[in-house]
């Protein structure tokens, strides 16, 4: 054996006798573990989903439960002093708005049905009756009827593994397209209820004046996470009578 060999091996037997081969393995085992741990806790890893739900099931229910009663009775007082005090119609409709959204839900579920049935109102109270047929007889004066409708569309998820639930309600008016809205729903698959996951574009302060009393409803079961059961499947519509009335004519 010659002298570059007999160096080789004894720089060999040297790291195998000093640690440093039991370092390197200790390093690789590191790196293995923590690239697991990376791709079990990533935006679709299992391991993330799971937190998520658990956090869900402890935290939720602790949200529910708070009682925010004492801080709403300062807020309306307040809100209510200021809308008093502001004669520009923008910052009233702001007010009042927010004044709604402030205001905890009285209860903890609703039937969609229950929803239409409130979007129902809204546009009997709202409809442009501009391009409406106007009926007079027997002293009485009233506009044609429209058609609301309901729509549930279930998003086609067969592509893409989730562990959650969603869908859009649809709520459209056949006479006035600026009474159509829609909000969205989600679940987690194993769960029965649905809750409100967003209603229109983001809303912020200069927005609320131009919301609607049934856009305020919705954000205001989304912000009470009401628990929303899905009794119609099927597109659901009803003829609504305007609540504006036209005026006499002799024509």
């Amino acid at each position: 054996m010659d002298n570059f060999e007999q160096k080789i091996l004894n720089a060999v037997s040297e790291k195998l006798n000093d640690g440093t081969v039991e370092k390197l393995v200790q390093q690789h085992i590191e790196k293995g573990v923590s690239k697991v741990l990376e791709d079990l806790f990533s935006w679709n890893g299992e391991g993330k989903r799971l937190i998520e739900k658990k956090l869900s099931e402890v935290m939720v229910p602790a949200i529910e439960r708070h009682e925010f009663n004492q801080y709403l009775i300062k807020l309306d007082s307040v809100l209510t002093e200021i809308i008093n005090a502001t004669v520009l119609v923008d910052n009233r409709k702001m007010l009042e708005n927010f004044k709604e959204l402030m205001i905890e839900p009285n209860r903890r579920e609703i039937k969609l049905s229950e929803i239409f049935s409130r979007y129902c109102k809204h546009v009997a109270k709202n409809i442009d009756t501009s391009d409406l047929k106007a009926f007079y007889e027997d002293g009485e004066s009233y506009y044609e009827n429209v058609t609301a409708n309901m729509e549930v569309e279930h998003e086609d998820k067969a592509w893409f593994r989730s562990i959650y639930d969603d869908c859009t309600v649809k709520f459209t008016c056949e006479k006035d397209e600026l009474l159509n809205c829609q909000v969205k729903l989600s679940k987690e698959t194993d769960e029965k209820n649905w809750r409100v996951k967003g209603c229109g574009e983001c809303i912020d302060i200069d927005s609320l004046q131009n919301l609607s009393n049934f856009e305020v409803f919705l954000m205001t079961l989304k912000r009470g996470f009401v628990h929303i059961i899905i009794d119609e499947e099927e597109d659901y519509d009803d003829n609504i009578e305007p609540e504006e009335e036209p005026e006499w004519s002799l024509n």
